[in-house]
């Protein structure tokens, strides 16, 4: 798992440049040919576009080099994180009722990707923690954004699961390694 998220700026390119390309032929095949008009998963598709088109722009820093100015590199990075950020905007306003689900599915992602990268830093516990509540936060955020699903009241109890060890893991995880970092 770890190497997926510390992949290279040049698997990281490609990528997000493959992810674009799949997505838009599946877009043109569903509404250009068959001519859907709403196909199924099209808020998950609508986010993987805004994901791999943030991620081409992420990645095109380390791909310019010295062919542009700093402040144009860095300029590429804000561009990114407004791709995303915008994406999550429009889908969390057509995902009936759920605004701050995109983002919060992209806060449990991180949180996944934060227990990969964090083994030596962070301890265990709390990395396990990371893991436990990013995998919960994907599965139900996404369900709920991308598919409009919503969980059974007897599952309720599990958001207090998630709540606890996203506190764990997010919040004192991090706190702890950082107060023992010299």
């Amino acid at each position: 798992m770890k190497t997926f998220f510390t992949s290279t700026d040049k698997e990281n390119g490609l990528q997000a440049g493959y992810l674009f390309l799949i997505v838009n032929l599946f877009g043109f095949v569903t509404s250009g040919i068959m001519g859907m008009e709403s196909p199924p998963g099209e808020l998950l598709l609508d986010f993987l576009w805004g994901f791999s088109v943030a991620s081409i722009f992420l990645t095109m820093k380390p791909l310019l080099g010295d062919n542009v100015p700093e402040n144009w590199k860095e300029g590429t990075t804000f561009l990114g994180a407004a791709v995303l950020a915008g994406s999550c905007l429009t889908i969390g306003d057509r995902a009936d009722g759920n605004e701050f689900g995109p983002f919060f599915f992209i806060i449990c992602f991180s949180m996944v990707s934060l227990f990969a990268v964090s083994e030596g830093v962070i301890r265990n516990f709390y990395r396990y923690n990371l893991l436990v509540g990013g995998l919960m936060g994907v599965i139900f955020s996404g369900a709920g954004v991308f598919f409009g699903y919503e969980a059974p009241e007897a599952l309720m109890p599990l958001q207090l699961v998630l709540w606890i060890t996203f506190i764990l893991g997010l919040g004192v995880g991090p706190l702890l390694a950082w107060r023992n970092r010299e």
